[in-house]
């Protein structure tokens, strides 16, 4: 459903890979400390691996290195869902959570589109920041696709 002109959503602002990205808050399960990881063969780079969270396994997800920016190991995890599928996202830093004006947010530019377009829904700006939300049922899809 559509939000009324001039509305604010609420999203979980998170940093990864020097990036500030934003979650939508009806994507976020949890956020915890880093678990143990199971690396997976063949895997590309961006997925670290498999993390057991409450039981059952889900793909890791380094979320700067998917969004090209720098890699490592993350300070936290992000739990994500879209449907019935879930994955856990590795960042550096759990912002916080906001509500975001619309109006600031647009499409990716022309010349950032292809770079971006897969996990990217738009970018924006933040406190005068590059702010991009994050396509999160993209992101699950690859990721389980990757460790299937």
């Amino acid at each position: 459903m559509a939000q009324p002109a001039g509305a604010k959503r609420p999203v979980l602002l998170v940093r990864a890979g020097g990036l500030r990205v934003a979650l939508r808050a009806t994507d976020v399960i949890e956020t915890f400390r880093p678990l143990p990881v199971e690396p997976i063969a063949g895997a590309p780079a961006f997925v670290r691996g498999l993390v057991v969270v409450r039981g059952a396994a889900a793909p890791l997800v380094a979320l700067g290195t998917l969004l090209g920016g720098r890699g490592g190991e993350g300070a936290r995890f992000v739990a994500i869902r879209a449907g019935e599928l879930r994955a856990v996202l590795e960042v550096d830093e759990v912002i916080g959570v906001r509500h975001l004006d619309d109006e600031g947010l647009a499409g990716a530019p022309p010349l950032l589109g292809a770079a971006v377009s897969a996990f990217v829904d738009t970018l924006g700006t933040h406190d005068g920041q590059l702010l991009a939300v994050l396509a999160a049922a993209r992101v699950i899809s690859d990721a389980h696709e990757a460790v299937a």
